[in-house]
């Protein structure tokens, strides 16, 4: 007679030794699941960043009208990425790569700008003041909170102003001064003097602070103000990096991508080492990605589901303000279609703040853990308890079998997780908003990657992305170097 037992292990395969759980071939997430969120955590080596890839380089190819956003540390997922869509049949290679935009933070000699204003940006200039001003204040908590009076009004206060006035200041060809300028007017007092003069009348409010507060204060107060603004905008200092910041256009915008149903992958592999450059630029490019999602009526049904991965992406998960911020995706942009992924090796990887939000992801992908610690509290998230599993069977006929405590199970299952194989990993998903689906699924071993000859190598594939949309950093820095106060005019704002 068959049971239920026998025809679901007909078609999900025998239970793993875990409770509630089915082995299945498929590590595959349902695609209306993905509102959800999804975390995705194991250390190095077990195979997490192919499966994401996999998954990814898929729902690219089968959605031809989403966008997809990599924000990538360590550059490893770009690669998987960009091998995969090399290895496939022409014709749908070809029609994915011209969906593809590569953005390698920090190259020698190709530079894809991404200034903080632009009108491309889809989005007010008072609006991306109060960005890059949000930006600042969350990747410098400490100088704020240590020196509120010099640090905090400096930042909090003087900096919007300044920027306010900056995004004022275009020459006749409609080009924005940008936030590698701050730090001239700062220090060369004839050029505040002069952008005051001649643009302080299209931002009065800055120029009244400008000219009545900051100009007035007692030159060593003005010149801690100063110190404060130009240490945060440290990280903007190398040339590369104002190249980037600073030129007239953007290679590419959140708006262009998400019309255009585009692949993005910004890979900071080269920033590794410089760690407060990296993170400016991974902030810059969520506030950016961000300010387009939040553009969004909640609900409204034209348009289309956006993803959004951060793979080990240290400034935006353990600095605290960026922290908050990201805790919150998952739960309140739901109705925004945003897909969150976010990648760790460890749960030690997140700030206290984002520690303490991340089980509100729905989706979870855990392959092996090294601290045990972490290991635990991952099966107390996957598994309920079940007092009724046995310990030990009773001895006689009018004994009682001892039952396994919560802790016993859970210490079990923690030592599952954390000597797992290579590619072996459970997951907790979610069907749609509404389904958690009933079972965890055991994956003994995630699907293998094809090894097919590539077509072009991944060196080469990148160095073309970048040459269609980069622009060779000495030009960029002679676009900027070149600008005066001098030669502009005046415009209708």
């Amino acid at each position: 007679m068959l049971s239920f037992g026998i025809i679901r292990n007909l078609i999900f395969g025998p239970r793993s030794s875990f409770p509630d759980t089915v082995r299945d071939a498929n590590e595959e997430l349902p695609e209306k699941g993905l509102t959800m969120g999804t975390l995705i955590i194991g250390r190095p080596g077990t195979g997490k960043t192919s499966s994401l890839a996999r998954h990814l380089v898929d729902y690219f190819e089968t959605f031809k009208d989403r966008a997809i956003f990599v924000l990538d540390w360590s550059g490893s997922i770009s690669e998987s990425i960009l091998t995969l869509i090399q290895q496939k049949a022409e014709g749908i290679r070809e029609g994915l790569e011209e969906r593809l935009v590569y953005d390698e933070l920090g190259h020698p000699d190709l530079v894809i700008p991404l200034p903080e204003f632009s009108e491309d940006y889809g989005t007010s200039y008072e609006e991306q003041v109060q960005r890059v001003t949000q930006n600042l204040e969350k990747l410098e908590p400490e100088l704020i909170e240590r020196t509120p009076v010099v640090g905090g009004i400096g930042i909090k206060h003087v900096t919007p102003h300044l920027l306010r006035l900056i995004s004022a200041i275009r020459n006749e060809t409609g080009d924005t001064w940008q936030v590698t300028e701050v730090k001239k007017l700062l220090i060369e007092t004839n050029e505040l003097n002069m952008a005051l003069n001649e643009f302080g009348k299209y931002v009065p409010g800055a120029k009244f602070h400008l000219e009545h507060e900051y100009k007035n204060l007692k030159p060593h107060e003005q010149l801690l103000r100063r110190h404060a603004i130009t240490s945060v905008l440290s990280p903007i200092e190398p040339e590369v990096i104002r190249a980037r910041l600073g030129y007239i256009r953007p290679g590419w915008t959140p708006r262009e991508a998400i019309e255009k149903n585009q692949l993005v992958l910004i890979d900071g592999s080269r920033l590794i080492n410089q760690r407060k450059i990296q993170h400016y630029l991974f902030t810059q490019a969520y506030s950016l990605i961000m300010a387009d999602i939040n553009k969004r009526k909640p609900g409204n049904p034209k348009d289309n589901p956006v993803s959004l991965v951060m793979d080990e992406v240290y400034s935006l998960l353990s600095i605290k303000g960026m922290a908050e911020e990201v805790g919150m995706l998952a739960p309140l942009y739901r109705s925004r279609k945003l897909h969150l992924y976010i990648v760790l090796q460890a749960l030690a990887q997140l700030a206290p703040e984002l520690r303490e939000q991340i089980w509100s992801i729905g989706n979870l992908m855990c392959f092996a853990v090294s601290n045990f610690d972490e290991a635990y509290e991952i099966s107390q998230q996957l598994f309920k308890y079940h007092p009724k599993i046995e310990k030990l069977p009773r001895t006689s006929d009018i004994g009682h079998p001892i039952i396994e405590p919560d802790r016993g199970q859970y210490l079990s299952i923690a030592n599952q997780i954390q000597r797992f194989g290579h590619r072996e990993c459970i997951v907790r998903r979610f069907l749609d908003e509404k389904s958690l689906d009933k079972y965890v699924r055991y994956i003994p071993q995630t699907k293998e990657n094809p090894t097919t000859n590539l077509k072009e190598s991944v060196s080469e594939l990148k160095e073309r992305l970048l040459v269609e949309r980069g622009v060779r950093v000495q030009d960029a820095l002679k676009v900027i170097n070149n600008r005066t106060l001098k030669r502009n005019k005046p415009l209708q704002y």
